[in-house]
């Protein structure tokens, strides 16, 4: 449910992300941060960025002392405005009020005064409130390039597949069916016939902008052909057709392939690990890159398809998805 909290006070999207820069070069308290991003109001506007920071998923503060979250980690580490404001479009879309608007604007296209009263009905405070809220709201759509205007109304320009993508509660299963038992989350070995996870090494690899990209792309795919992408706690992305299931591992590889080896061996051990605590023993497995394989390590196509009955996408622009033969044949409906 949301709360009031949940709606950002601070006018500027671009200062919000300079938040985490603040934080990165050790500006903790709400005074240093609004120093640092270049207001004085004796700390009250650095409260304001301060906690839309954190309704961003960028930052955690307590006591007035600030840190950042693996998102807000790699934030910092981002040189250019495009890249930045880009990643900041990527919070948007993951914040659960913006998403929520997003999945909006996606099914309507409505004006923006269409977009205004459904603003009106969804904030939990008063409308008068509402009306301000409102305007930071919309500033920010339009800053992080979500939108676009076409004949009067609102239009969804980016990230489409973030936005139809849902999220499903873990104990439901994938098929909805009751589990046996729920998986579950824990640091350390798990109880007997439970699989133990590394939840901060999961998130930390959820954090990376190409890694969301791909989840983004590979939503798209699936969306645009009728089959309605979901993702839980542990998978990244998967979809059911009417008991026909396929489960994706993303995984980002740099363009000579250095890294690749070492990401196919994390997503085979996690895609089987999935099919078996989600008991899905039939779902199909497909592991997706940002890259194709090299020809030294073409190998890995028949390894994959051939013993480990697992296939294997790739994609160059973040749009389309190519496979080889084998791999389309493991797919069936959702090759692509």
């Amino acid at each position: 449910m949301v709360t009031t909290a949940d709606f950002p006070q601070a006018d500027r999207l671009e200062q919000v992300g300079q938040v985490a820069l603040a934080i990165s070069k050790g500006n903790r308290a709400d005074e240093e941060i609004e120093s640092f991003i270049g207001l004085d109001s004796g700390g009250r506007q650095g409260r304001y960025y301060r906690l839309a920071a954190e309704v961003l998923g960028l930052i955690q503060n307590q006591h007035n002392y600030a840190v950042l979250t693996p998102l807000g980690t790699e934030f910092a580490t981002l040189k250019t405005v495009g890249a930045r404001m880009d990643f900041l479009a990527r919070c948007l879309v993951e914040t659960p009020v913006f998403h929520e608007a997003l999945r909006y604007i996606h099914s309507h296209n409505p004006t923006d005064n269409q977009l205004k009263l459904w603003f009106r009905s969804y904030y939990p405070g008063a409308s008068s409130t509402a009306d301000r809220r409102f305007h930071t709201f919309i500033s920010y759509l339009r800053d992080a390039g979500l939108l676009k205007t076409h004949q009067s109304k609102n239009v969804l320009k980016k990230f489409a597949g973030g936005v139809v993508k849902n999220t499903a509660p873990t104990k439901q299963g994938l098929t909805r069916r009751r589990l046996k038992q729920s998986p579950l989350v824990t640091a350390t070995a798990g109880s007997k016939g439970f699989i133990s996870y590394d939840v901060d090494a999961q998130k930390m690899e959820r954090a990376n902008q190409i890694h969301w990209q791909l989840i983004d792309a590979k939503s798209s795919f699936l969306d645009a052909r009728g089959f309605e992408p979901y993702a839980n706690e542990y998978i990244d992305l998967y979809a059911d057709a009417k008991g026909d299931v396929v489960l994706y591992e993303m995984k980002s590889v740099d363009p000579e392939g250095s890294n690749l080896l070492a990401q196919v061996r994390k997503a085979v051990s996690q895609l089987y690990e999935y099919r078996y605590i989600f008991e899905e023993p039939k779902a199909r497995l497909c592991i997706v890159t940002n890259h194709a394989i090299a020809k030294k390590d073409e190998w890995l196509l028949t390894y994959l398809s051939k013993d480990r009955i697992i296939a294997y996408e790739w994609t160059e622009d973040l749009t389309n998805f190519q496979c080889n033969d084998d791999a389309s044949s493991l797919l069936g409906i959702f090759t692509p």
